[in-house]
Parts: C-alpha cells; sequence; structure tokens
C-alpha cells in the first residue's frame, strides 16, 4: 500500500492510499473541542476509480494553474509605479 500525506493547514490533511486495486482519498479535520467548539473534526473516505482520479488530479492541476497566473497578476499591477495624476 502507497500511502501519501498533504498538509492543507494545521487542522487540515489530505492522504492518498492506493494498492494494486484501489485508490482512496481521505480528508481529516482534527479540531480539539476545546479549541473551537463549533468547529467539528471529520474524516472521510472516497474510494475512486483511475479515470475519476485523473479527472480529478486534471480538474485541480487546471484550477491552481489559473490561480497562480491570477495571483502573479495581481502581484505584478500592484508592484508597478502609478502614474502621477494630470493637475486640471
Amino acid at each position: 500500500m502507497r500511502a501519501a500525506q498533504f498538509p492543507v493547514n494545521g487542522l487540515d490533511v489530505i492522504h492518498v492510499y492506493s494498492d494494486e486495486n484501489h485508490i482512496w482519498i481521505q480528508l481529516r479535520r482534527d479540531v480539539p473541542t476545546e479549541q473551537d467548539i463549533g468547529r467539528s473534526s471529520f474524516k472521510v473516505a472516497l474510494c475512486m476509480q483511475p479515470g475519476t482520479a485523473q479527472k480529478l488530479g486534471l480538474e485541480l492541476m487546471n484550477i491552481a494553474e489559473k490561480n497562480k497566473e491570477r495571483m502573479k497578476a495581481k502581484a505584478s499591477s500592484a508592484a508597478a509605479p502609478k502614474a502621477p495624476k494630470a493637475k486640471t
């Protein structure tokens, strides 16, 4: 069995497990009740077919690339010097 973990932040982790016949994706959130009684802890797991895993991976890659380009464009426009206003 292959296992990979992808921490999202201090509380959330995505786990991917696979063997020669299965692919599982597991989402986990561990929030102690003492820390925040209103936020729930959870663990959910899905077993998916190879085609679904490929579509999910491609969708995530496409979204990540678009967001990366948008962030880069915002950073460029924020760093660009602004033209002085014309006096009227």
